[in-house]
Order: structure tokens, then sequence, then C-alpha cells
């Protein structure tokens, strides 16, 4: 069975889709401090964790750290903090 390059195209991009949708939606700057004054990524894990989300990645992102938490319901947020205080300055899906 041959496939042809519009099937191949139709493919890959259907395949980019959930990619897409997962990317980051925050935009903007969450901190001015130096790198040397933000909180360790296990620190902000923790805060998370005590306010009682499962937390299950914490990543840096230009001047953000993005956390991939689930709530006490199950539901998967995605939060964008500002890695020197671990407050919250933004959440995906939301303006």
């Amino acid at each position: 069975m041959r496939t042809s390059p519009l099937h191949s195209a139709l493919a890959l991009a259907l395949c980019a889709i959930p990619l897409a949708s997962q990317a980051s939606t925050y935009d903007g700057d969450c901190t001015n401090k130096p790198q040397s004054e933000w909180l360790s990524t296990s620190e902000v894990r923790a805060r998370f964790e005590a306010r009682g989300f499962t937390v299950g990645k914490v990543k840096a992102h230009g001047t953000c750290y993005e956390v991939y938490t689930r709530d006490k319901d199950g539901n998967k947020v995605e939060y964008f903090v500002n890695p020197a205080t671990a407050g919250v300055v933004g959440q995906a899906g939301k303006k």
C-alpha cells in the first residue's frame, strides 16, 4: 500500500495537535530577580504539596517556573510561578 505525500502530511499535522495544546500559554515576566535569588524547584514543589497539590513537574521557563499539578479533585492544572516567591502569576488556559 502506497501513501501519498498528502496523507503523510495530514498524519503528521494530526500528531502535532496534542503537543500544541500542551504548550505554555503565559507570555509575561514572573520576576526580575537574578536566578541566584530564586527558590529551588524542590522548595517550590514542597510549597505546592503543602497546599494539597500533587506536583508532577517543576521546570524553569524564561523568568518563570512552570508547575504541573493535580488539584485536590485530581484535575490537571499548570501554574506559572514567580521563582523568587513561589507566588502564582498565571494559570494555563486562563487570562
